[in-house]
């Protein structure tokens, strides 16, 4: 039986039922009964959300990484955010042992000596009291409203909703309570943080080892994230490292997972790895986060090269795999089974494609992060982002049958609310510079002002 997802591939025709612009009637009607849904929750406390339990292993780890390092408490990136902004202290019988010590103190001694010079060319001196509500980084929304117009960034609110109706098979109820458990833990994760403070908060070596890197698209035009795996070195971070390093991978790529190419493609070269190189407990947490917080944003999963390292491994893997997920799946042996799903021009030299691309971490530039400190201009870009918020809130209550629609016929609905979320992502895009940090993409020019990438720039 043929396998739709690799078919995609041989046709070149992506999967598209169920996305944005290919709704039959029947799914339209489902998504405007869970706007319903949801406007019921949006004045209601965000503290009242629920989220969906880690693995057990998950959240075992942390906390025995917290044993050995009290650097890095088990409570999370909140108690390390008190710290640096109420200028808290390790006690005396808590601090970090040289191994572990400092912001970079998982790296290596040049990581160290380079961090402090890091910090501030990013931002470290930012002050979370600067930002007016609801984008005050550690923060967290207040209500559910608040928390769904933080989460959708600069997303058509529909891309977003799409993805758990298609995720929980079009059930409004399990869709509907499946965002809301996103909601509660981007609040407990603060992910607002992350991308204010970007790679600030995370580890330099990483940062230049290159673990996750996302280079040019595949065939239907997926975002490429490249995986080798043999540079992943579980024992030279604490795991809740590496999980915010996916985690910022994760929001970067929704810079540019926009319609028509709404998911990425991963690569892992296995190429040299050896059990050494795996991370079992961050693999579960991984496949976690996929399934619960980001879901429909997985297109393909490609294994070059496995060694019989990993063929071992899958025995173990698969089993825990959901079968949509596992169906995403695909062992490439060659560079002509890679070409299949990426062209050679898109292909680094190393899988036999014709792209001389090496990758090197370019460190962040004096002044880059300067309309972060701006305060009017952030003030003035809220406010605009606010008020499209409301805007289209109120054309998609008429929409979805919430208020009275007056004399609008249906395709005079649907007009208003299309020009509203277009006012609604420019103004989401134009508040982008206040409120996050810049990455290493803007840097090599992959992402343009205008937040459209280009992957030939690379």
């Amino acid at each position: 039986m043929a396998n739709p997802v690799i078919e995609q591939y041989t046709t070149g025709k992506p999967i598209v039922d169920g996305t944005f612009g290919h709704l039959t009637g029947e799914q339209t009607a489902k998504l405007q009964q869970l706007w319903r849904k949801l406007f019921e929750t949006f004045h209601k406390p965000a503290s009242d959300l629920s989220s969906a339990p880690l693995p057990a292993e998950a959240t075992e780890a942390p906390k025995k990484e917290a044993s050995r390092s009290s650097s890095v408490p088990a409570s999370g990136r909140s108690s390390r955010i008190l710290k640096r902004h109420t200028g808290a202290k390790d006690s005396p019988s808590a601090s970090p042992s040289p191994a572990s010590s400092g912001w970079f103190g998982w790296a290596t001694s040049s990581a160290k000596a380079e961090a402090p010079e890091y910090r501030q060319l990013v931002g470290d001196e930012a002050s979370e009291a600067s930002l007016p509500p609801p984008f005050v980084p550690g923060q967290g929304a207040t209500t559910v409203g608040e928390a769904f117009w933080e989460a959708a960034l600069y997303d058509h609110p529909d891309v977003l909703l799409l993805r758990f109706l298609r995720a929980r098979k079009w059930q409004v109820d399990d869709a509907l309570a499946m965002f809301l458990s996103c909601l509660k833990w981007r609040i407990d994760e603060q992910v607002s943080w992350l991308v204010w403070r970007g790679e600030a908060e995370l580890n330099l070596a990483l940062m230049r080892r290159g673990m996750g890197v996302v280079h040019k698209t595949d065939r239907l035009g997926q975002p490429v994230l490249h995986i080798p795996v043999r540079l992943n070195i579980p024992s030279a971070q604490p795991g809740e490292q590496m999980i915010e390093y996916t985690l910022y991978l994760m929001e970067v790529a929704r810079i540019v997972l926009h319609p028509p190419a709404e998911k990425v493609c991963l690569l892992f070269d296995t190429t040299d790895m050896s059990l050494a190189n795996m991370d079992w407990t961050f693999f579960r947490t991984f496949l976690h986060y996929l399934e619960h917080y980001y879901p429909e944003c997985l297109g393909l999963v490609l294994i070059y090269n496995a060694s019989w390292v990993f063929n071992g491994l899958w025995k173990l893997i698969r089993p825990l795999l959901d079968p949509v997920v596992a169906s995403k799946v695909h062992f490439a042996a060659s560079a002509k089974d890679l070409q299949h799903f990426i062209a050679p021009e898109s292909l680094p030299k190393e899988f036999g494609g014709a792209d001389a691309f090496k990758y090197t971490y370019p460190m962040p530039v004096d002044g880059e992060n300067k309309a972060m400190f701006d305060s009017a201009g952030r003030e003035k870009a809220v406010l605009d982002r606010r008020a499209k918020c409301e805007q289209f809130e109120a054309a998609t209550r008429r929409w979805a049958g919430v208020d009275s629609a007056s004399d609008l016929s249906k395709d005079a609905l649907g007009d208003e609310r299309k020009a509203a979320a277009d006012e609604f992502v420019a103004a989401s895009k134009a508040l982008d510079k206040y409120v996050r940090a810049r990455t290493l993409y803007h840097r090599n020019g992959v992402i343009g002002e205008d937040l459209r990438a280009d992957w030939n720039k690379v």
